[in-house]
């Protein structure tokens, strides 16, 4: 009877062993396990052992086997739903979240990892539902871009419930900083600046800004048109700078730029948010019968498809997408299996001149003398 006993002891023992190498990752779903000869030599125990241990694997869902082929880690069952990954953002299907999700998916699907997608859609209440759902369920890990970042965190609580139940996150575009998570970001400072100090090299002066004021994004690009502006002794008019909320994206570019238009000194360039913002600047300006960029430059930002998918490429600042989701993937793992804190990264932006900009007209430069 202790002979049994030893025996029982010491596959239990070899169970949990495995165990503990999937739950942690180092044995990854669809990975070959060592055969039963290499276990018996492993841990000195008979072939019977083995098998018993490999039985109780099996019947736990961690592991199935293949005949003729050997086994293998389990891609489904129960262990699975220990291994996702979620992802949160403000939108999930449009503009350029789709090549992100692209790069993540890449990075976690080899990693053997499930994604489980959720919308905040941009609401801080809808954020705080995909939160507490995160919290109740299986995700050991979350790559998150934070919901109306620019506003105030109130849903800061449920964050801190995150780290209680040990589960990592990484933010992405932007950063609550009472958190001082892990991140993946741009420099929209510099890129703001960037694009800027562009257009202020080719003679402009009087250069409009439109930017989001709800997310972190905006308010750091109009930061660096700020920085960029001030360098070249500009002052500020504020009758040329915007700041829309999301919800209102859709019709507040748009009149702004009508506005401006049907004043008497009109701006030479116009700085957008993004390049789906600088789509409807550029309706209102060809609406208004002016072209681009001999009337008026104007400038995007992210590099979408949006900005090539009209005879009119934008000016814009390259954003990574696939790479930052890769990225963010790659680190989100680094925290969940080798217990790395609290990674960061910022990517520096760079710009991609097109066909929406250009010298400061002269017809507008003699206009404006005159006055």
């Amino acid at each position: 009877m202790i002979k049994n006993k030893e025996k029982l002891s010491k596959y239990m023992q070899i169970a949990e062993y495995f165990k503990a190498q999937i739950t942690e990752g180092i044995i990854n779903p669809g990975n070959q396990l060592l055969t039963e000869s290499e276990i018996v030599t492993k841990f000195n125990v008979s072939r019977h052992t083995v098998r018993q241990a490999l039985m109780q694997l099996e019947k736990g869902g961690y592991i199935y086997k293949e005949q003729g082929k050997g086994t293998f880690c389990s891609t489904k069952d129960k262990y699975t739903k220990k291994r996702t990954i979620a992802v949160m953002a403000t939108y999930m299907s449009n503009y350029i979240f789709p090549s992100i999700i692209r790069g993540i998916e890449e990075v976690l699907s080899d990693a053997g990892y499930n994604l489980m997608l959720l919308n905040t859609n941009n609401e801080k209440q809808k954020e705080a539902e995909c939160l507490q759902k995160i919290i109740n369920s299986d995700v050991v890990g979350l790559i998150v871009e934070p919901t109306m970042s620019a506003y105030e965190n109130v849903n800061l609580k449920w964050y801190k419930e995150l780290a209680k139940k040990n589960v990592p996150y990484i933010m992405m575009h932007a950063k609550y900083d009472e958190l001082d998570p892990a991140y993946v970001i741009m420099d929209d400072i510099y890129g703001g600046y960037l694009i800027t100090k562009y257009l202020l090299q080719l003679g402009h002066r009087k250069i409009a800004g439109i930017f989001k004021r709800d997310d972190l994004q905006g308010v750091n690009r109009q930061l660096g048109y700020t920085k960029a502006m001030n360098e070249f002794g500009i002052t500020l008019n504020d009758d040329l700078i915007n700041n829309f909320e999301t919800k209102e994206e859709s019709y507040v570019p748009y009149e702004f730029t009508r506005n401006i238009i049907n004043k008497k000194e009109i701006p030479t360039a116009i700085i957008c948010y993004n390049d789906q913002i600088a789509t409807y600047v550029l309706q209102a300006i060809r609406d208004a019968g002016l072209r681009i960029p001999e009337d008026i430059s104007i400038t995007g930002y992210d590099d979408s498809d949006i900005a090539i998918a009209t005879e009119l490429k934008f000016t814009t600042v390259v954003h990574p997408k696939e790479d930052m989701g890769r990225r963010a993937a790659r680190l989100i793992i680094n925290m969940i299996e080798e217990k790395v804190k609290k990674p960061t990264y910022i990517y520096k932006p760079e710009l991609l001149v097109r066909y929406s900009t250009g010298e400061v007209p002269i017809k507008l430069e003699i206009s404006n003398a005159l006055k």
